[in-house]
Order: C-alpha cells, then structure tokens, then sequence
C-alpha cells in the first residue's frame, strides 16, 4: 500500500510545473501515503450505526422538545455533567476494545507522538484563531455578553455559570476532549475511510462525513454553533490525519471546552450583576 501511495504521489507531482511543484504539500494528495486502510468487522458496522444512525435519530428526536421549555437547576446540571462524562468515557473504552480485538494497534488509532508536518502548525493557528474571534464576538461588547446571556437561558443552559459549575464541568470538559476525539476522528475518520477510498478525495469525505455528524450532535446549541463546530471539527479532522495522532486535537479540544466554561464566567460578572440588581 506505502509503494502504491508513493507511486500516486510521484505521478502527481510529475509534469506539474516547477512553481506548483512548491504548493503540493497544501493539498490533500500529501495524506495519502501515510494513511492505512484497515478492514472492518461486523463489530464495526454495529458501533458505526450507533454513531452514525442511532444518536443522530436521538438528537433530533430530543430537539423536539424546546430548548425555551428545558430549565435546570444547579444540582441536575451537575448530575449532567457527570452522566455525560461518564458516557463518553465507556463509550470511548468500547470503540477502543473493538479496535484492538482484531490485532489493530493503538498506534493506528491515534494513540500515538504527533507526526511533523508543516501543515499541522497552521491548522493549529487556525483553530485558535476562530475560537479568538468566536470568544470575541460572544463576550467583546456589553450587548453582545447580554445576548449570550440570553441564549443560556435557553440552548446554553448547560454552560456553567459559577465556579463550582465549572469545577464539575471540568470533568466532562477532560471526557469530551479525550472520547470524543477518540470516538469521532480516531475511530470514524478510518471507519468511513473504509468506504470511501484511501484516496485524497476519500479521505475528505471521511473527514467531512465524521465533522458533519459531530455537528449534528451538538445541534441543541442552535444552527449558528453547529456551523462553527463543523468548521473547527474539520480543522481538527486535519490536524489528526497530518499528523496521525490524537494527542494534539485532545489537548486542544480539551483546552478550547475549559477555557469556554472558564471565561464565560469570567466576562459575563457585570451583566449578571446587572440582572440580579434589576430582579432585586
């Protein structure tokens, strides 16, 4: 498979003119020689349709119920945080046991030091920027901290708004960088590769796949923030199959769900103090 990939790459390259000979390492015809397609077992398929039919049909079918309707109070929002946590960490030991069961190494999965690519590095700045900016656009202005108020009242319910909140959040912030990562790019971006082709276009269909259904679990958040969340999903996506490691995309998501919990709370103390004075 390495010899057939080198093979494309080098046939790619040749005959192309010298200038867009510098620019190919932008493409995606640079992930095929060092992705591996694995075969699949039925043990595969049935944790694929789980991912891929059975809680999209339960996130939607959940949504049917009006985020204006769902109110929790500090106690069930903690319990939240836990069952949650706790659900994405058995779930991630699962996808990894199935995995391992046919001989796959964890090195295939992601498990693994990060690989060096120029590429990796940009799409870290990119990241980091977008949530900037979305950081920004959310807390920046007064009007706009009260409109993020707002919506916590409502899809953004879950989000802490105290410091002991955010001590319980923590742990389902650490689960969701670790299993779902796990679940979503080391797992699914090689299932789906298994049907789509281990070719440059095949695995943007992977990644795009994997992204677009990561967004549409998180749909409670409202369309604007599934859109968001399929554009950094895919900038992750990238980061994974460049560098063929977890390590980078769990440290980074981890730290993007702390942080969102943390400054939340950290920049909306003048509007909640302003909302609590006019209950008073």
């Amino acid at each position: 498979m390495v010899m057939a990939s080198q093979t494309f790459r080098e046939a790619n390259i040749q005959g192309r003119p010298e200038k867009a000979k510098c620019f190919h390492w932008f493409t995606f015809a640079l992930m095929l020689p060092t992705m591996v397609l694995y075969d699949m077992n039925a043990w595969d398929h049935v944790v694929a349709a789980v991912i891929c039919i059975f809680a999209p049909i339960l996130a939607y079918t959940s949504r049917r119920v009006r985020v204006e309707e769902i109110q929790l109070e500090r106690e069930d929002k903690i319990k939240l945080y836990h069952s949650n946590a706790l659900l994405l960490i058995v779930f991630g030991l699962v996808v990894i046991t199935l995995w391992r069961i046919p001989g796959r190494s964890f090195l295939g999965l992601g498990f693994e030091w990060p690989h060096q690519h120029p590429l990796v590095l940009l799409l870290m700045i990119l990241v980091l920027l977008f949530y900037g900016l979305d950081i920004f656009f959310q807390y920046g202005l007064k009007r706009w901290r009260i409109r993020t108020l707002e919506k916590r009242n409502t899809s953004l319910t879950f989000v802490p708004g105290n410091k002991n909140e955010l001590f319980h959040f923590s742990f389902l912030a650490l689960a969701a960088g670790i299993g779902e990562e796990i679940i979503f790019r080391g797992y699914l971006i090689h299932y789906l590769l298994y049907w789509t082709g281990n070719t440059p276009l095949g695995v943007l269909y992977a990644c795009t796949i994997s992204s677009a259904l990561f967004a549409f679990l998180h749909g409670y958040q409202g369309v604007a923030s599934m859109i968001k969340i399929f554009f950094i999903s895919m900038l992750f996506a990238g980061i994974f199959v460049y560098s063929h490691s977890l390590t980078i995309v769990i440290l980074v998501h981890t730290f993007i769900d702390l942080i969102s919990g943390w400054i939340g709370i950290l920049l909306m103390k003048d509007v909640n103090m302003e909302k609590e004075s006019g209950e008073e």
